[in-house]
């Protein structure tokens, strides 16, 4: 753990007054140009966070704990952030929730707060377009322990929880072909990330190890949404083959396929079987009824908030990785 730098301790470095350090580091435009360059250069090159946790009563407990998440309007992230707030109300805990928006500039500037405010611990899951890890071991560096869930940094030590995503998916694309559907679309996320390539993996593996001819595994580097779900259906549709069933990696992807194969009046599941990831809360209302993937929102935040809890408690630092199996729910769509 790296002891957090002070401006007490830039001052005594740079034998200045702690004021001047105070005043450089807010811009002051009482501090010359270039006292307030040097200040800069060695707060930055020696990672200074700013101590929120300073103006507090020595001995306040720190109960707090950070949960970034890409997108909470996702049915999965919210049904996570749901769970887990409950979970740390019942043990004592509270919960500031931080949404990236799939930007990494934006998870990285998180990070930086969870520091300047000294949270108990932290537990993420990745934006999609994060490929650096360097900012979350800044935070191992600070002492902050991390747990990720669902999608994760693999180069980075820390506790993980993940979906068995692979054998799922496996799971799915084989029971399409064993209902007789040999036109299997894939429709997934960008590759990046650990969820998404271990679907298409899975999906590549069972096309090529029954001999089907077709394969097209679509990836979506944009936001999963509605909209983009009806223009992926449409493309699929129009074009000279058309699948007979579609493996989606989204309820908001699904819910736009559904929408426009209704509006062409495409029969489900004669025309085109459909299984989905995530709950849908129209999946046993719908007709026909949705065939899903659960992926057990409960375990993940059960087992996520054991091992940071861990961490915080027991100071144990051991790099945990739980699986959760995810459940194919048959039902009416293929």
């Amino acid at each position: 753990m790296t002891k957090r730098i002070t401006i007490k301790d830039i001052a005594s470095e740079l034998n200045v007054h702690h004021s001047t350090v105070s005043r450089a580091l807010h811009n002051d435009p009482r501090v010359n140009e270039k006292t307030r360059d040097i200040v800069l250069a060695y707060a930055r090159e020696h990672e200074y966070q700013k101590n929120m946790n300073a103006v507090q009563l020595r001995g306040t407990a720190n109960n707090a704990i950070a949960l970034i998440v890409p997108n909470i309007n996702h049915s999965f992230f919210a049904d996570i952030v749901s769970q887990l707030t409950d979970i740390a109300f019942q043990k004592g805990y509270v919960i500031s929730v931080f949404q990236s928006n799939e930007k990494y500039e934006q998870e990285k500037e998180i990070i930086n707060t969870i520091i300047q405010h000294n949270f108990a611990g932290a537990i993420v899951s990745i934006a999609k377009d994060t490929q650096k890890s360097d900012h979350f071991r800044l935070l191992k560096k600070f002492g902050i322990p991390l747990v990720f869930f669902d999608r994760v940094c693999e180069d980075v030590m820390a506790p993980k929880v993940i979906v068995n995503n692979y054998d799922i998916t496996v799971l799915a694309t084989e029971c399409l072909i064993k209902k007789g559907y040999s036109r299997i679309a894939h429709i997934t996320g960008t590759n990046i990330i650990n969820v998404f390539r271990n679907r298409d993996q899975g999906y590549q593996d069972t096309i090529n190890k029954f001999n089907i001819d077709y394969k097209n595994s679509i990836e979506i580097k944009e936001d999963f949404s509605i909209e983009i779900g009806k223009e992926v259906f449409n493309k699929l549709w129009n074009s000279t083959e058309k699948p007979d069933a579609i493996l989606s990696s989204s309820v908001n992807l699904t819910l736009g396929i559904l929408i426009q194969a209704k509006l062409l009046e495409v029969k489900i599941p004669e025309q085109l079987g459909l299984i989905t990831f995530g709950s849908m809360l129209s999946s046993e209302i719908y007709q026909p009824q949705m065939t899903t993937i659960e992926q057990q929102e409960t375990e993940i935040a059960q087992a996520t908030f054991e091992l940071l809890e861990d961490m915080i408690v027991n100071k144990n630092n051991q790099v945990i990785i739980k699986e959760i199996k995810a459940q194919l729910i048959l039902r009416e769509s293929c």
